[in-house]
């Protein structure tokens, strides 16, 4: 753990994943307040803060300190190679997690606090992967990677299962951002892209990877031409809803470029950039 103040490491508990940590699918990350769950084709487990109150070295004296530690947790209803989309909801510690087949699609809601799995329905979240909540929005937006609406966003309004005793409940009604934000240069094929929550109620970047070919139109930044590579597209915008109730950035977009390091392996760079915004 990197403490982005202290500029320092924290070491913890090394998860056990098994023999094969990763098998077909990498873990999913979920952070809660101090906790971190983790879900895996191994195993689902939790990484929490506890107090430690060892025995005191005297009458009136007491050693008291913190130590992180895991916690298995019962099972997931569904392969996590089957998931389509996860988000927070809006209650801060519910983790909803949409899977889908070439059969079927479903939600599950995860509780925080009392540990337990529910299916909220047999329908999916609309977006691809992590999904973020806007409050001024009151929905949850995430990027698309249909064919048909790639470089689009999905909002998703929070669905109500509160008051829903089996835990069903109709699908949420969703829009979809009409605006392309992936990069519309023709010299430029796009590779992968992550959506990352700037946390300003409605601030976003998207930070894609591109590739520009050696004999193809070159990229410029400013006065500097790039060379034909991989690089990083990194788009900030600020999304609301339009006069008709269309998801938009309202051209607020701002585009920078940013090399890719030429020893980054090709592994690294068929995935999802890992971005953080804190």
């Amino acid at each position: 753990m990197f403490g982005v103040r202290s500029r320092g490491i924290t070491f913890g508990p090394w998860k056990h994943q098994g023999d094969h940590p990763w098998m077909n699918h990498p873990p999913i990350y979920l952070p809660v307040g101090k906790k971190l769950f983790t879900l895996s084709t191994a195993s689902f487990e939790m990484l929490s803060l506890e107090h430690i109150i060892y025995p005191p070295a005297s009458y009136c004296s007491m050693d008291r300190s913190l130590r992180w530690s895991w916690e298995q947790l019962r099972r997931q209803p569904f392969k996590v190679d089957d998931v389509a989309s996860y988000t927070l909801h809006a209650d801060k510690r519910t983790f909803l997690i949409s899977t889908r087949t070439d059969a079927a699609a479903a939600t599950f809601a995860f509780d925080t606090k009392a540990l337990s799995w529910k299916l909220l329905g047999n329908w999916a979240l609309p977006f691809a992967g992590r999904g973020h909540f806007v409050p001024h929005l009151r929905a949850f937006v995430g990027l698309s990677k249909d064919p048909d609406t790639l470089g689009q966003l999905y909002s998703c309004d929070v669905p109500s299962f509160d008051d829903a005793g089996d835990g069903q409940c109709p699908a949420p009604a969703s829009r979809v951002c009409n605006e392309k934000l992936f990069s519309d240069n023709p010299a430029e094929r796009h590779v992968s892209a992550t959506l990352v929550d700037m946390r300003c109620d409605g601030e976003f970047c998207l930070v894609e990877r591109v590739f520009v070919a050696a004999d193809q139109a070159l990229v410029e930044e400013g006065d500097a031409r790039l060379p034909g590579r991989c690089f990083y597209r990194v788009a900030t915008f600020f999304l609301t809803y339009g006069m008709n109730g269309d998801l938009t950035t309202r051209k607020s977009r701002q585009v920078q470029y940013y090399q890719v390091p030429e020893a980054t392996s090709k592994l690294f760079l068929a995935e999802d950039p890992v971005a953080f915004w804190m």
